[in-house]
């Protein structure tokens, strides 16, 4: 069945992912890093709280590391997935919502959003074991 005209197709997910690993840089001005921060706890319980086999299995293997000193006003966040749950968005607002009524995700997405400075991802690969 062919879309109307006027359907705009939707946009890839930039946090869902195919690869193995990978590694995702956020980068957040350091005026909302602490709100990020929070954010990112509340991600964590509603991973935790979720009855998704695939969230559970995502929570599993995503480990969250944050750079010690801002650079020019940036807080560079490092999401480590050690192994990707092929398919699943890694989106924290996404996620949020599956646990979150809507405006408590508008509320946190109000206060972290005007910060957010750009997120790049990068699939990761073997090299040596030491």
């Amino acid at each position: 069945m062919q879309q109307p005209a006027s359907a705009t197709p939707q946009a890839a997910d930039p946090l869902v992912f195919n690869a193995d690993r990978m590694l995702v840089v956020i980068r957040v001005a350091e005026s909302a890093s602490v709100d990020f921060e929070v954010t990112m706890g509340k991600v964590k319980e509603v991973l935790a709280a979720s009855e998704k086999p695939e969230r559970k299995r995502q929570a599993a293997h995503w480990k969250m590391l944050k750079a010690s000193e801002p650079q020019d006003g940036i807080v560079n966040f490092f999401f480590v997935l050690d192994h990707v749950e092929k398919g699943a968005s890694y989106d924290p607002f996404k996620i949020l919502g599956e646990g979150l009524k809507p405006e408590e995700v508008k509320a946190l997405f109000d206060k972290v959003g005007p910060g957010l400075r750009g997120i790049s991802a990068a699939p990761l690969g073997p090299i040596v074991n030491m």
